[in-house]
């Protein structure tokens, strides 16, 4: 057998031997991620409504598929040993009308009716639960204030009914990361205080809300920690740093990192939406227990990396 024989089977080996994953709403912010840092553990297959992107790797396989659609979804495979379903609406302002809960709940309803095994991640949100002034976990109450909140809350109840899936649910906090929304609070405070003339206020709108905030590198390990791990003892999991940080305190931090002389933070003293609650912080306890695992990016960090992404 020749050496390149040989190469070529053991690369295929390597590629069958990998668990397969599939991957709902892959061409998104947080799905971008999760295929650069999995495409060497999994098989994955990763699915959209649109043609595959330019972007996605040729070792990862691509099906077009509209979750809104039955028969779409029904071309989709039904035993997938890991499945990760990130699709849905994902900016909570937008949830001012019914329209975008009613189609986040019937794209999690149509893939649970289509799947028959597998570990199912549900990626859910902390806005499923009430205010709170004190870490959140798991047991306590669910209480959406707003519709994308609601949708997530309805999503976890759809997949954990399902028969034949094992349903795991994330809540994950507050995500930084490259490729974010530009007009999400994060970018727009890198973009403001950039703009921004040497020694002048920076005027916000909103809250100076205390947020729990996570490198979206460390929110998609928790996401493979749930996938791999052999056994879990709850179905519920939340993905937070447990540190608290204001607004305020990001705007200031951006400074620091620039290198640019700001002068007072000022707030609107309104919120932005229905979910834009004073305080929304996680206890990951029950997860660190569970896995292993932990946040590894500090919020310097993950501001840096993404202030060096945003133009």
């Amino acid at each position: 057998m020749s050496a390149t024989t040989a190469t070529s089977m053991n690369s295929r080996r390597g590629l069958s031997e990998r668990p397969a994953l599939l991957v709902t709403g892959a061409s998104g912010f947080v799905g971008r991620h999760v295929i650069a840092a999995g495409r060497d553990r999994y098989a994955i297959l990763a699915t959209g409504r649109g043609t595959r992107p330019t972007w996605l790797p040729d070792d990862v396989a691509w099906h077009q598929v509209d979750l809104l659609d039955r028969a779409s979804v029904a071309t989709l495979p039904r035993d997938v040993p890991h499945i990760l379903h990130l699709a849905s609406e994902t900016v909570p302002a937008r949830f001012t009308s019914y329209e975008p809960l009613a189609e986040s709940v019937e794209m999690t309803l149509n893939l649970c009716r289509h799947l028959t095994s597998g570990r199912l991640v549900f990626t859910s949100s902390c806005l499923v639960y009430g205010a709170s002034t004190k870490p959140l976990v798991e047991d306590d109450p669910l209480d959406p204030r707003g519709n994308y909140g609601l949708a997530k809350t309805i999503g976890e109840a759809i997949v954990c009914r399902t028969s034949g899936l094992e349903a795991v649910v994330a809540r994950p906090f507050n995500h930084i990361g490259s490729g974010m929304r530009p007009d999400l609070v994060i970018p727009s405070i890198v973009c403001r205080v950039k703009a921004a003339i040497d020694g002048e206020p920076i005027q916000m709108l909103g809250l100076d809300s205390i947020r729990d905030f996570l490198d979206v590198s460390d929110i998609v390990a928790a996401y493979f920690a749930l996938l791999d791990a052999p056994s879990l003892p709850f179905s519920a999991f939340n993905v937070a740093s447990g540190q608290p940080t204001s607004i305020s305190d990001v705007v200031r931090a951006t400074a620091r990192i620039l290198h640019k002389p700001i002068g007072e933070v000022l707030f609107s003293a309104q919120g932005n939406s229905a979910d834009d609650t004073s305080i929304v912080v996680g206890d990951a306890q029950r997860l660190r227990t569970a896995t292993g695992w932990k946040p590894r990016v500090s919020l310097e960090e993950s501001l840096q990396r993404l202030a060096a992404s945003t133009s």
